[in-house]
């Protein structure tokens, strides 16, 4: 009985949808952008953080990292991950892995690729199977070096090989050595990375990281592991820890003693759960942006909620007599409820089934418009699973239950009589009181909605003014990428000047450096003490170091503040120099001058004792946006070990007339070539990927919502004017004038929409605290940006106001009293 109830309603709202097309086009639509929005960004965030690794038992997977004394992830040497394969006995299988970007050379074809190392048992321990061929087993493993072959990644081997079955034994090399192709991944494998797949995987021991089987000092493995069946993560904590001490003085590097030795077995190791896999990087940078996003697109669905709703309640009024009529012969109202929730649960099935077609387009294109600065592929599998698929069934069904509530409990309230009385020549009241409640709650969600978009939005336009210290129009970064063995037995220090004085010699050309360091962007970051080796110094900080050659201050036009630059005989035969920034300064002698003391730079025996010889200006060389972080500065020609990688810095006035000319003095001296090349503007834009897509889209967000305030205010407006028609007759055929016509219906309109912005004002203060770490160089009580809110919902219901109460103030009076 039930199921044929349903059925015969089902059928009834059918009809009802088909009798009003533009009504249900108009409520689908709406629906469609709500819980699509939703559902695109909610897809991105179950590909990067919520979905499990598409592996054999993904919750049985754990990371094992160290921790080093920053309390920072450290990687694994390989004598310390056989340590802990050997003496472990909580873990199925332990395995291990290692990325970079490196030569890659497919025919005469070269280009930086992704490529992951991996131990023998990675792909057995993650349960995956090959595409073509086979994966690297432990056999080619077994061997240090390892076999010569390789596993390209599915989209790898779709970009660079167009597909072809006959890549199997083909031959690539990788910095120079020769790699055998024995196999191919399936599509969206990623590993134990979700986004971030390596393009072409080796053994963990070939080629390039072969030299760093047997070295205690380097840190280079990333380590995970399968716990066994019946162990529990605390139990392999406590195991780990029986012996982990042990572990590391029997794999200490015993050739870097004194504080580089402390450090080290001063580690400490934590176990994490990795059924999400281990993706720090592009995790790390689009997590928070996309809750954000998360939580805007909620409120989008809520706003989108409330206007169908005050749709329904019109539709249920122009509907009432019949609905009373069925009641008066004998109708339950619980029949009546039920039929007007199966129509609104029809509505946001259709809306739902746009939604994920217009999900799937937004989601991609979104993901596009995030990683587009990325050098590296990302990967990300935007396809619907289980989570994606409840989270829109249950947008739609607490959809249909929003929307179909308020009309519902209306109808079902109302007494037959008092309907039947009605006629349309009384003078109506107006609307009623559910309604305005509901446009008034749509205003002041639309209020949260632009206050947090016109915030995202000032604070990225601070972002892309903000002054950084250094010049960013007309220096030209240009990355450098070595090619392979062309440094072996090199004087690196005289190759960076000779490549520095030919390319300054170039016609258009200022100044021209090199820095080891990414603008803005950062390296390696470590504690700097001031004091000598040795000493009792407590005063300390954390810094980030750059390797510079002389010119790079005048290059980026970062002024001294005191004391002297590099000079190239600043070299390996003089004592170590040094130059920190006023950030640096500040932290660790804000009272005294800095000039001549001592700093240590990390634990490293080359950074122990370096002399302060001069201060350069802050600049944000780190990130745009903080001031603060300090850079302390060392000469390329005193650490030549640090100079094989980096990029040279071209000030010119025309930097796009002068790029190809450097491009091509580089490559004349046969040991780099230009990997890329771009303005330091542009550099900058890049590391604002993050907070372009957020202010584009909260700004998309905020129209939609502005857009909703309005149609549904005029909605409102519209059926008010309707419902007073007569009304509005009687007091012109009394006398009233156009223009009192107008302002009545201009005032109720300006009314809902002052009572809106005062109940969401405070609502979106509140709601901004959550996100304003965030924000940069603006409040989240920003006077301008509530101005603006202000203003527009102002604007928008005179808008939506004026239409109607136009309309009303030139009603014709015999027409008005005759309405029917």
């Amino acid at each position: 009985m039930l199921i044929e109830h349903l059925a015969e309603d089902t059928r009834f709202a059918v009809r009802q949808m088909r009798r009003a097309p533009v009504w249900t086009l108009a409520v689908v639509l709406t629906l469609a952008l709500g819980i699509g929005a939703n559902t695109a960004i909610f897809s991105i965030l179950n590909a990067l953080v919520l979905r499990r690794l598409p592996v054999r038992e993904p919750d049985q997977l754990v990371e094992v990292a160290a921790i080093y004394r920053n309390n920072s992830h450290f990687p694994f040497s390989f004598p310390l991950f056989q340590q802990i394969q050997q003496n472990q006995r909580v873990f199925s299988d332990l395995f291990g892995w290692s990325g970079g970007a490196y030569n890659v050379q497919i025919g005469n074809s070269i280009f930086v690729g992704t490529v992951r190392s991996v131990s023998g048992n990675y792909y057995s321990a993650l349960g995956a199977t090959p595409l073509l061929g086979r994966f690297i087993s432990s056999g080619d493993a077994s061997n240090i070096p390892g076999a010569p072959v390789a596993v390209l990644s599915y989209e790898f081997w779709q970009q660079r090989f167009g597909g072809e079955s006959k890549v199997l034994g083909t031959t690539i090399r990788i910095e120079g050595e020769s790699f055998t192709v024995i196999g191919v991944s399936r599509k969206w494998f990623t590993g134990m990375s979700p986004g971030e797949p390596g393009e072409i995987m080796i053994p963990l021991t070939s080629g390039h990281n072969a030299s760093l089987a047997n070295s205690r000092i380097t840190g280079w493995i990333s380590v995970a592991a399968r716990l066994r069946p019946g162990v529990m993560a605390e139990q392999a904590r406590s195991q780990l820890q029986s012996f982990w001490h042990d572990a590391l003085v029997a794999t200490a590097p015993t050739t870097a003693p004194g504080p580089r030795l402390q450090a080290w077995l001063a580690m400490r190791f934590d176990l994490n759960s990795a059924a999400t896999g281990i993706s720090p990087g592009i995790r790390s940078l689009f997590e928070r942006p996309l809750k954000i996003l998360m939580a805007l697109v909620l409120l989008i669905l809520l706003a989108a909620c409330v206007n169908v709703a005050n749709l329904m309640l019109a539709r249920s009024e122009a509907r009432s007599r019949d609905i009373t009529v069925r009641l008066s012969l004998g109708a339950m109202p619980a029949h009546i409820v039920r039929q007007l929730l199966t129509e609104t649960f029809l509505l946001s099935c259709v809306g739902t089934f746009f939604a994920f077609l217009l999900a799937t387009w937004v989601s991609r294109l979104l993901v596009a418009m995030m990683t587009q600065p990325f050098t590296v592929p990302i990967v990300l599998d935007l396809r619907p699973d289980w989570r994606v698929f409840l989270f829109a069934a249950a947008a739609a069904i607490a959809t249909a239950g929003l929307i179909g509530l308020a009309p519902a409990w209306r109808a079902s309230r109302r007494e037959p009589v008092d309907v039947l009385r009605a006629n349309n020549r009384t003078a109506a009241s107006g609307v009623g009181w559910l309604p305005k409640i509901l446009i008034v709650t749509q205003i002041a969600l639309s209020a949260v909605l632009l206050v947090g978009a016109s915030l995202l939005l000032r604070s990225f336009e601070k972002l892309q003014t903000v002054d950084p210290g250094f010049q960013r129009d007309e220096v030209v970064e240009v990355a450098l990428q070595r090619r392979p063995g062309a440094f072996d037995k090199l004087d690196l220090p005289n190759y960076r000047k000779q490549l520095i004085d030919e390319v300054e010699g170039l016609p258009g050309v200022r100044s021209v450096s090199f820095a080891g360091i990414e603008i803005p962007g950062g390296g390696w970051a470590e504690t700097v003490s001031a004091g000598a080796m040795n000493s009792s110094a407590e005063n300390s900080t954390l810094a980030t170091l750059a390797v510079v050659s002389p010119e790079f201050f005048r290059t980026l036009g970062i002024p001294l503040a005191g004391g002297r630059n590099f000079d190239w005989s600043d070299d390996e035969h003089h004592p170590p120099v040094a130059i920190v920034d006023s950030n640096l300064v500040r932290r660790l002698h804000p009272s005294v001058g800095a000039i001549g003391i001592h700093v240590r730079f990390g634990v490293q025996p080359e950074f122990q004792q370096l002399e302060v010889v001069g201060v350069a200006h802050s600049a944000r060389l780190v990130s745009l946006r903080s001031s603060d972080d300090p850079v302390l500065y060392v000469p390329v020609s005193q650490h030549p070990q640090y100079a094989g990688s980096g990029a040279l810095f071209v000030r010119s006035q025309n930097p796009a007339s002068v790029t190809r000319e450097v491009e091509g003095k580089i490559e004349s001296f046969g040991h780099e070539y230009a990997r890329s090349a771009k303005t330091l503007h542009e550099t900058s834009d890049d590391t604002l990927v993050e907070d372009r897509a957020v202010a584009v889209l909260s700004s998309i967000f905020g129209a939609l919502a502005l857009l909703l305030a309005g149609v549904g205010l005029f909605g409102l407006m519209s059926y008010a004017v309707t419902r007073r028609t007569r009304e509005i007759g009687i007091r012109m055929a009394l006398g009233s004038k156009a223009a009192a016509v107008l302002r009545l219906v201009l005032r109720e309109s300006l009314l809902l929409s002052v009572v809106g912005v005062i109940v969401g004002v405070p609502c979106a203060l509140a709601a901004t605290h959550l996100f304003s770490h965030f924000l940069f160089g603006v409040e989240p009580t920003d006077p301008v940006t509530l101005m603006f809110t202000f203003s527009a919902l102002l604007i928008v219901g005179m808008i939506a106001g004026y239409l109607p109460a136009r309309r009303a103030a030139t009603t014709d009076p015999m027409i008005a009293l005759r309405h029917e």
